[in-house]
């Protein structure tokens, strides 16, 4: 197992890539954005055929901290079970391919990694932005609270988050039985019983396209997420959607009292004004 530098001011961040050459460009120049903050940037690739390996070794030569590997895998999970294992840093990001960092995001997570009890997750707001990059909308996230988690709102978008290495590995990183719902379960079992702290600010980009995974097995996310609840929650099954609506006007209430709400009754276009005024603050 790599060694953690307790003291690192600094991540390492996870990139599972596949076929990825159309987003993967910008999501390692907002990567190197980061400037110090980050130690390496660790990018999984799963032998892609499109020519992403050639982009990224290009990329290489301008980003030092670059580092690419590529080999046939068994799906996004596997490719980040074997970047944990060469993280050596207390904490690491998780930027899928096709998204991207907004600027002093990592900085702005890090700041709230001295709490005498380190938290195992934290995490921010982020935004959803469509093929070409652009806003469509704003996700101002509420507090977060573990059983809300469970039965109903996953309130952690991983690009926008940074994670405890060493929580992670206790818990036992990433499931590979997982491959749609895999954020969801990592982040029920590094959550339990553990902190987590939200920082304020849009931290990062989520892209929507007709090619990601969100958009072509939706069916089957619905389906693991709901395999994952029923085998987390101690709450009988038949109860299950009781606790599903108590969670929901649990998440609505913090959502209506924190402000959250706003973000998602925009339009596109005040998206874009709201963030270009928010996201350098």
């Amino acid at each position: 197992m790599t060694n953690i530098n307790p003291t690192s001011p600094s991540v390492c961040v996870l990139t599972p890539c596949f076929n990825g050459v159309k987003y993967v460009q910008q999501c390692v120049e907002s990567v190197a954005q980061q400037g110090p903050k980050v130690s390496r940037h660790i990018v999984m690739d799963g032998a892609s055929k499109d020519g992403t390996v050639e982009l990224l070794n290009e990329l290489k030569k301008r980003h030092s901290r670059l580092e690419v590997y590529s080999e046939k895998d068994k799906g996004q999970s596997d490719a980040l079970r074997k970047a944990l294992a060469l993280v050596d840093t207390e904490y690491f990001g998780w930027l899928n391919a096709d998204d991207f960092y907004l600027p002093n995001a990592l900085e702005r997570l890090l700041a709230l990694t001295g709490q005498s009890t380190k938290p195992a997750i934290v995490y921010g707001d982020y935004v959803r932005v469509d093929a070409d990059g652009q806003v469509i909308h704003r996700r101002k996230q509420p507090s977060f609270c573990y059983w809300d988690c469970l039965h109903y709102y996953m309130t952690i978008q991983n690009s926008a988050a940074i994670f405890s290495a060493e929580h992670a590995r206790d818990c036992g990183g990433f499931d590979p039985r997982w491959q749609f719902a895999m954020d969801y379960d990592f982040v029920l079992r590094l959550a339990k019983g553990r902190v987590v702290s939200h920082a304020s600010g849009y931290l990062a980009a989520f892209r929507l396209h007709n090619d990601s995974k969100t958009n072509t097995i939706d069916d089957v996310n619905i389906a693991d997420v709901n395999a994952i609840r029923n085998k987390y929650s101690t709450t009988p099954r038949f109860l299950l959607p009781i606790a599903y609506q108590v969670a929901k006007a649990k998440v609505v209430l913090r959502m209506i009292s924190q402000g959250c709400l706003p973000s998602r009754l925009e339009s596109r276009e005040k998206a874009v004004q709201s963030m270009e005024k928010d996201v350098i603050k």
